[in-house]
């Protein structure tokens, strides 16, 4: 029980520490709190004073804001008003010189009008007096009697020029450009031109009023569309074009009748073009077209602008030209015969001497003289002439000679094969483009035909003749014959050649080189003739079976567009054929939009014969693989690899693998 009670009076004091903590734990609280209710006063009191401060001075700014913009709206003011005042007087100044323009263009007006109305008066005055003359005049003729002749100088006829005629033949264009003047100069109108032009058709012009309806006959529009679309040259636009690139300048034709088709394959082909286009053109191509290389540079480098600048400035170089080739001989000739006449004398004088000797008059041949001081010693022969006795068979091949195609010195030429001839030449004109060193001969040396015809030889080179892929070196004579070059018979024996005048063929070291004949027109082509009838659908092509017109010329030859063809819109494809099949196949394509016929016998291609056949210097390989531009498709499986490697194994000569194989074929038609 003791220790309860001391628990109990433990407890007692610890209540009573207890509520007396809490007493001064409360007093401590209530004295806090006393201390902030004091420093939030005085707070509110700062800020009060601090929102005083602040207030007082935005006021006082903000008054200053007030003055300055009020001062500055009163000089805005007195700015405006300032500019008012001087519009003001800007605008008086403008109505005061407004007012006065006014002024003087109503007193002009006024004066224009017064001009005016005195010249009126001045035409109505004339024109009076004009109409009192006529009606003087007419009251004359009234009472003149009415069997009164007329003067015949007053009188007039309208010359009346005959009608053309017209029947598909000649050229449309042409025909239409007579007819409109004939037409202007008759004063024909568009009813009476309908009727003249349909009276002026013959033939298979005529006949294309067949497809004109009877009530359309008087139109003349709808009769010249249907000629133009019958024989108009519009939709040959491009096979002109074509013409005048490949045109070039035939053997013996003049630089006048080049520019004159040059002129009109222009105005065929560039019709729509202006004219400056056109005379460019035509100086452009008549440049292309000129055959001697001298004149063709000559006349490019002098730039013309139109076709007449080009051809006077070739036909003077031309002239020029030949002037001085023509001088140049002269001048070689005195050299060349003063030096001969000072050999001459001083054998003249060595005879002489001779004949003191004894020794007979013949000692000019070569031998020893076994007289006197000229013992032992070889006289010197200065007029020995081994060339007296060139021979030739004829100066120009004609019909009957045989040509083949070769080079000399690098220049294309066709060669005259003369088993007659005994020295080989050259034309003086291929013997101006060669680069050999000339050697002129004495004038006293001559060529001489079967037919006693002669020609002076003018000199020789030592020139590289090529035939086939052969080349040879041997000395060749410049004479003024008609062909490029006469190869002789001692050329033929010093190299080996033989002949097969059978086959029409030369040989050398194993090569065969086509011998063709010439002809009036040209030596070397052979025409080729439609076997039997075709027709070639509109814009189409097919092959055609043909036969040679004369066979045993030469075999392997190109097929050509034949030059006398008279289809348009036609074209021939370039072939490789053997002349000794039965038919020929020649590809022929057909521009027109109307179906072109081909009568049987008529003439659709010209053989060019091969110049030469070299077997291919390299074969495909068997195990042949694809180009690199196939092994990269993504397309192909190994399935279509192998058929593109069959295909191309199969059509290998088709294609060329080396440079030596362009322009060369294994196949032929």
């Amino acid at each position: 029980m003791a220790e309860n009670a001391d628990l109990l009076a433990l407890l007692a004091e610890m209540k009573k520490s207890m509520e007396k903590g809490q007493e001064e734990m409360k007093d401590r609280m209530e004295k806090g709190q006393e201390e902030m209710r004091k420093g939030q006063e005085e707070m509110r009191k700062g800020q009060e004073e601090m929102k005083n401060q602040i207030q007082s001075h935005v006021e006082s700014k903000v008054g200053e804001i007030k003055d300055h913009v009020n001062s500055c709206i009163e000089k805005i003011e007195e700015d405006v008003q300032s500019v008012k005042r001087e519009i003001g007087e800007v605008k008086g100044e403008v109505e005061r010189k407004i007012e006065e323009m006014e002024d003087k263009v109503q007193g002009k007006i006024e004066e224009v009008e017064d001009k005016v109305q005195g010249k009126i008066e001045e035409v109505k005055e004339k024109v009076q007096v004009k109409i009192g003359d006529l009606e003087k005049r007419l009251s004359e003729l009234e009472d003149r009697p009415i069997n009164f002749p007329a003067n015949p100088d007053l009188t007039y006829s309208r010359p009346t020029v005959k009608s053309l005629t017209f029947d598909g033949q000649t050229s449309w264009t042409v025909f239409k450009t007579q007819f409109d003047v004939v037409s202007s100069a008759n004063g024909w109108n568009n009813r009476v031109k309908a009727s003249q032009l349909v009276a002026s058709l013959r033939g298979s012009a005529a006949e294309v009023l067949q497809g004109i309806p009877s009530d359309k006959l008087t139109n003349l529009m709808t009769i010249e569309n249907a000629l133009e679309a019958r024989f108009g040259d519009s939709h040959l636009t491009q096979f002109y074009r074509t013409e005048l690139k490949t045109r070039r300048q035939k053997p013996g034709e003049s630089l006048q009748v080049l520019a004159a088709d040059v002129e009109r394959l222009m105005s065929l082909a560039y019709a729509e073009c202006p004219q400056d286009v056109r005379d460019s053109l035509a100086a452009q191509y008549f440049v292309d077209a000129i055959r001697d290389e001298d004149t063709q540079h000559a006349t490019r480098l002098m730039d013309a602008k139109d076709l007449k600048s080009a051809l006077a400035y070739s036909m003077k170089y031309e002239a020029a030209k030949t002037v001085s080739k023509t001088s140049r001989n002269s001048c070689c000739w005195e050299e060349e015969h003063s030096s001969t006449k000072s050999e001459r004398d001083f054998l003249e004088v060595q005879q002489k001497g001779a004949r003191t000797e004894g020794v007979p008059d013949n000692f000019s041949q070569p031998g020893k003289l076994m007289n006197g001081r000229l013992t032992g010693r070889r006289l010197p022969f200065f007029n020995k002439a081994p060339e007296e006795g060139l021979k030739v068979s004829a100066l120009c091949g004609g019909r009957n000679g045989l040509y083949l195609e070769g080079s000399i010195c690098g220049i294309p030429c066709l060669m005259l094969v003369d088993t007659g001839a005994n020295v080989t030449l050259v034309s003086t004109d291929l013997a101006q483009k060669l680069k050999g060193n000339f050697i002129y001969t004495a004038p006293n040396i001559s060529l001489k035909t079967a037919t006693g015809e002669k020609a002076e030889i003018h000199g020789k080179l030592d020139a590289a003749i090529e035939c086939g892929s052969r080349k040879f070196q041997h000395k060749i004579y410049v004479a003024d014959i008609t062909d490029p070059c006469i190869l002789c018979l001692d050329f033929l024996q010093k190299f080996n050649f033989m002949m097969d005048l059978e086959k029409n063929e030369i040989r050398t070291g194993g090569e065969e080189i086509p011998l063709f004949s010439a002809s009036a027109e040209d030596s070397k082509l052979c025409s080729v003739l439609a076997k039997e009838k075709t027709i070639i659908p509109a814009r189409s092509e097919c092959l055609i079976q043909g036969v040679p017109e004369a066979s045993g010329k030469f075999r392997y030859a190109v097929t050509d567009f034949p030059s006398q063809v008279s289809q348009k819109g036609v074209l021939v494809a370039a072939t490789l054929v053997d002349l000794k099949k039965e038919a020929i196949p020649v590809r022929v394509l057909n521009l027109d939009h109307k179906p072109k016929t081909i009568d049987k016998g008529a003439v659709i291609a010209t053989c060019e014969p091969v110049v030469d056949i070299v077997a291919r210097p390299q074969g495909f390989s068997e195990s042949l693989r694809l180009p690199s531009i196939l092994e990269n498709l993504e397309g192909l499986n190994e399935e279509q690899r192998t058929a593109v490697k069959e295909l191309l194994q199969e059509f290998q000569n088709l294609f060329s693998i080396s440079d030596s194989d362009v322009g060369r074929c294994n196949d032929s038609a």
